[in-house]
């Protein structure tokens, strides 16, 4: 697993080499800059380390004694692209997204599931458990608005029986989401897999939902994928090979809401009980992204 740290020196010199010369700087990183470390020098007091700075990956020395543990976050994301870096960039070959978008995406979908559950449970054990969303009407105005609406399509009862199922498992590790399952008999997941693919889709693709295939990452991938050209195409049109930072969050906003509106900028989406939208978060979570090496 990526050993990551941040600065707590208000900066630190990365060298060439492990010790103090006047001709071994190779640059400086601000407090709170992410560095992975990659091996410890011969003095224990230096480590190698890996680090981004201005989209260019720099390998150096740093004195150890100015780095501290990186936060839960970061952590969450070096676990993220360990697991699915490779995964992730053979399938947007030709697609202007990149690894880090799709890391903001799965940190704003999911990070609250498998950001707590990664270093108890295997791979595919966190990815079963990535599920979520259980609001119905008057919140909700999306097919299925409730259970009544999910038993009234082809299949909706065996379709109620694995998402009510996955909101109890899911229960066993999340105590918020035990109070719903114990307390609304009636309640069910509508978010599935570590993008959150929405039930809403179920009519148009039972068998995604019934054969639980988000259990597998590479069928998340393609679904987020397969959605997010989507919504590049309702954002952008067609044509668009290449994507800035702010267009990727608009990418994002119709990836979550089905439509973006630009004169609105970030504050789209879904948003919160903080007053935060889903657009602001992803443009938080892709700076962040592209900080861990």
């Amino acid at each position: 697993m990526a050993d990551l740290y941040i600065v707590n020196a208000t900066s630190l010199n990365i060298r060439s080499s492990a010790q103090v010369e006047e001709n071994n700087q190779i640059t400086s990183i601000p407090k709170g800059h992410v560095i992975s470390k990659i091996g410890v020098a011969a003095d224990e007091s230096w480590w190698k380390v890996l680090t981004i700075k201005d989209g260019q990956r720099l390998e150096g020395f740093v004195a150890s004694r100015f780095l501290e543990v990186a936060p839960k976050r970061i952590q969450g994301i070096g676990w993220f692209k360990e697991q699915f870096k490779s995964k992730i960039e053979a399938a947007i070959v030709g697609t202007p997204f990149s690894l880090d978008m799709l890391t903001a995406i799965a940190l704003q979908e999911t990070y609250y599931i498998w950001g707590n559950l990664y270093k108890k449970l295997p791979v595919d054990e966190v990815l079963k458990l990535c599920v979520g969303d259980t609001l119905d009407t008057p919140n909700r105005s999306a097919f299925p608005k409730n259970k009544a609406a999910l038993l009234s399509v082809t299949k909706g009862d065996e379709m109620f029986k694995i998402a009510r199922k996955a909101l109890v498992d899911l229960g066993v590790h999340v105590e918020d989401y035990k109070k719903v399952a114990d307390s609304y008999p009636n309640k069910f997941c509508h978010g599935f897999g570590i993008f959150q693919l929405d039930l809403q889709f179920f009519e148009k693709d039972p068998d995604y939902f019934l054969q639980k295939r988000w259990y597998s990452f590479d069928n998340c991938l393609s679904k987020c994928t397969k959605e997010l050209n989507e919504a590049l195409k309702r954002a952008y049109g067609s044509g668009k090979t290449a994507l800035t930072d702010t267009e990727k969050v608009y990418v994002a906003i119709a990836y979550n809401r089905g439509s973006v509106d630009f004169s609105r900028g970030f504050k789209q989406g879904f948003r919160d009980s903080s007053g935060k939208y889903y657009g602001e978060y992803i443009w938080e979570y892709l700076q962040l992204a592209k900080s861990v090496p």
